[in-house]
């Protein structure tokens, strides 16, 4: 592993285009594609470590014990998804947020979710129920409390609302823009989708903007990066992990399943694709390396004196 960059460093310089990740496989597999920094997301790490929906099953010490094997395994900075901070209490966000550090993000997201978050919760009731938020406040009590223990390292605060669906863009920014006063470094709104959104929140919100989940519709991407990026969104992040890991493992199952082999799986060259080290990669180490030192340690146990 080679020495990290911080996320802040890298959006200070140029538009960070993110997938979402979930455990080390996923990290490498970004990292291989190029990409130069990763969001930890809650609803994949969710569905992957305990096969659950995202609507608040997953809970912080398995978030933190995920975000530590990830961050002790990539050289990519890495931005976790910590929903409402896993706490009504600011103290208790202040104090998760500081595990969340200690365990290497180099960017968190604090919400404005009540304790019954979740993306499933939000889409089945239509975006409209208002006690799916909590009070400008509360949330505020809570941003603020999270960029008191960001305070001092290179972790990045990401305020995320989602306001939007209850109550409007206009208010989403109100609450972001209050975000900024608390010490949030970024801003995200839930929920926007069009050029349209993006604009109205490059005019009303004049720092840093994350642009979450970009999705495509009809063959075209919702919105084009280099229209986010002159309206100041320099964080886009995507999901496309979860349907290109479930499409190859179905895909290597069915041709081995048919040829009653695992020479497609084995033999397929992956078109091509580079960076890939077979074992020595899939076990997150050198193995050679880490081979030498064990057999040093052995040859070497000892000063010659005591020996």
């Amino acid at each position: 592993m080679g020495a990290k960059i911080s996320l802040r460093e890298l959006v200070s310089k140029e538009q960070i285009f993110a997938p979402c990740i979930y455990d080390c496989f996923s990290a490498d597999a970004a990292e291989i594609a190029g990409y130069k920094a990763a969001l930890l997301s809650g609803g994949a790490v969710s569905m992957s470590l305990i096969g659950t929906p995202d609507m608040a099953f997953l809970n912080f010490e398995e978030l933190v014990q995920v975000t530590q094997r990830i961050c002790r395994h990539t050289d990519l900075p890495i931005i976790v998804d910590a929903d409402d901070g896993y706490a009504e209490s600011p103290a208790v966000v202040y104090y998760n947020v500081k595990r969340l550090i200690e365990a290497g993000a180099s960017s968190l997201t604090i919400e404005d979710s009540t304790g019954m978050r979740g993306w499933e919760r939000l889409v089945h009731n239509n975006w409209t129920k208002q006690n799916d938020l909590v009070s400008e406040n509360q949330w505020l009590a809570k941003v603020k409390a999270a960029a008191a223990a960001c305070k001092g390292t290179d972790c990045m605060l990401i305020a995320r609302t989602a306001a939007k669906y209850t109550y409007g863009l206009e208010e989403a920014c109100k609450r972001l823009n209050h975000a900024f006063e608390c010490g949030a470094d970024m801003a995200l709104a839930v929920g926007i989708k069009t050029p349209e959104d993006v604009a109205y929140m490059g005019e009303h919100l004049k720092g840093w903007k994350m642009y979450p989940d970009v999705a495509a519709r009809n063959g075209k991407p919702d919105v084009e990066l280099d229209y986010m990026e002159k309206n100041g969104f320099n964080l886009v992040t995507m999901h496309y992990m979860e349907k290109g890991a479930m499409w190859g493992m179905i895909r290597y199952g069915v041709e081995n399943l048919k040829n009653k082999s695992t020479v497609y799986s084995e033999w397929h060259d992956m078109d091509g694709i580079t960076g890939w080290h077979g074992t020595s990669r899939s076990y997150g180490m050198d193995a050679k390396r880490m081979l030498e030192f064990e057999t040093e340690c052995f040859d070497n146990p000892g000063s010659k004196e005591r020996l």
